[in-house]
């Protein structure tokens, strides 16, 4: 796990950049739960995320690694094209995007704050009547 993660120097490149952590999140396969996870040293980051994250900021890896505390990146390997999955009659649908338990922690997450939000509506409904 990560121990440190230079968090100026990550804000900086961003904005000189013109982008955001949405945009690193976007660019490294991640939600935006799962970079805020990297900022608060809960999640270390792989060595793919090292090498897009890399490329977006236009700096070398070992530096993005160094920077958020992660293991060394090695290499970047090229991913194996994912089988195409069906989704239906003559419909073919692509998973660019690997499944993490962070991923799914994030959306229970948000699935939590929507039923908490809708409660509250309902209640200030069944108040009006």
């Amino acid at each position: 796990m990560g121990i440190f993660f230079d968090h100026d120097w990550f804000d900086d490149r961003l904005k000189a950049s013109g982008l955001t952590r949405a945009s690193m999140a976007q660019a490294a396969g991640m939600t935006i739960d799962e970079i805020e996870m990297v900022y608060s040293d809960r999640r270390e980051l792989e060595g793919g995320e090292v090498h897009a994250i890399a490329r977006i900021l236009a700096t070398d890896p070992r530096e993005i690694a160094d920077r958020a505390g992660a293991a060394d990146p090695g290499e970047m390997a090229m991913p194996a094209a994912p089988p195409p999955l069906r989704a239906g009659p003559g419909m073919t649908v692509r998973s660019e995007v690997p499944v993490t338990r962070e991923m799914i922690a994030g959306i229970h997450e948000r699935l939590d704050r929507l039923e908490s939000l809708i409660g509250l509506v309902i209640k200030k409904l069944d108040q009006k009547r």
